[in-house]
């Protein structure tokens, strides 16, 4: 039960205790979907990468077009206020903005913002086994919008319905995650996670043209640059992965987890962590003290 977890939560401007930090449903962001949010790391109290995360904030906002009533830094020392007050050995950070109850018309014109930050425990999701061996995918009958039918680049809360539906039906066919393709059948990323192929000794990973750009996806292009590896953004299709000997995800969710198998109507698509795929984890674990 979320709502009853200890510890407290920063709600516009001040910290609350984590069950008094409530909304009412007469708000514009559980209606009409005008919410942002972002998912960070911490290990041991240190935040990592907060300044980023929090210039996604604001420019996701910017496109869903609200903003959010406090600056990058403001956002960080919140967080870390919140990494003080109690001890996370692997902190998950969830920062929230959405409008809320001054307005309940479609447009949110006149709506007021909201902004919290929350921090729990939660370590990295999948085990041992399959940050070793893979994910076994589903190919999803969801797609990713069209960028111009979404605000695809923006880290909206809406956006993530898909990623639910998606996600909840691979599971109940027995699968880890789903894969989804985009509108012009190009492959995308899975549910919440950026997706690499290795082929031939050298990265590909899908141009973005309708998800959003993963910061663990920008720090495994410029690790992978750092040590001489050959990193490719374009287009990739469903017909491309028999060629493709290794595959994994990346989030900050779920760090870089390999991908096993791919399952899809037109064939079972296999693959075996590469030296490559595991020079990228190492390099990940290390940086975020995993």
């Amino acid at each position: 039960m979320f709502d009853q977890l200890k510890g407290n939560i920063w709600l516009d401007g001040k910290v609350v205790p984590w069950h008094e930090a409530r909304i009412h449903v007469m708000t514009h962001a559980l209606h009409y979907g005008t919410g942002v949010y972002e998912g960070l790391r911490s290990r041991k109290g240190k935040l990592f990468h907060g300044k980023e995360h929090y210039q996604r904030l604001l420019q996701s906002a910017e496109l869903l077009d609200f903003k959010i009533p406090y600056s990058v830094l403001e956002l960080e020392n919140a967080t870390q206020l919140l990494l003080n007050k109690t001890y996370y050995d692997f902190g998950y950070i969830r920062a929230l903005a959405w409008c809320g109850s001054q307005s309940m018309f479609v447009s949110h014109r006149h709506s007021n913002v909201h902004t919290a930050v929350m921090v729990w425990e939660r370590p990295m999701p999948y085990s041992a086994h399959q940050y070793r061996n893979g994910l076994n995918l589903h190919l999803s009958s969801w797609r990713r919008p069209d960028p111009r039918s979404a605000p695809v680049h923006s880290k909206a809360s809406g956006l993530y319905m898909i990623s639910a539906m998606a996600k909840r039906t691979s599971e109940l066919e027995g699968f880890d995650d789903a894969l989804l393709l985009d509108t012009k059948e190009r492959i995308a990323e899975a549910s919440s996670s950026n997706i690499f192929f290795v082929q031939n000794g050298e990265l590909q990973t899908p141009f973005p043209h309708s998800f959003l750009k993963g910061l663990t996806r920008a720090f495994v292009i410029e690790q992978a640059k750092m040590k001489k590896i050959s990193v490719t953004e374009k287009d990739i299709f469903l017909h491309d992965l028999p060629s493709m000997e290794a595959a994994f995800l990346t989030g900050t969710a779920v760090g870089i987890v390999p991908v096993a198998s791919v399952d899809t109507p037109f064939g079972l698509y296999t693959f075996c962590p590469d030296s490559i795929t595991r020079v990228i984890q190492e390099l990940h674990q290390k940086a975020f003290g995993l």
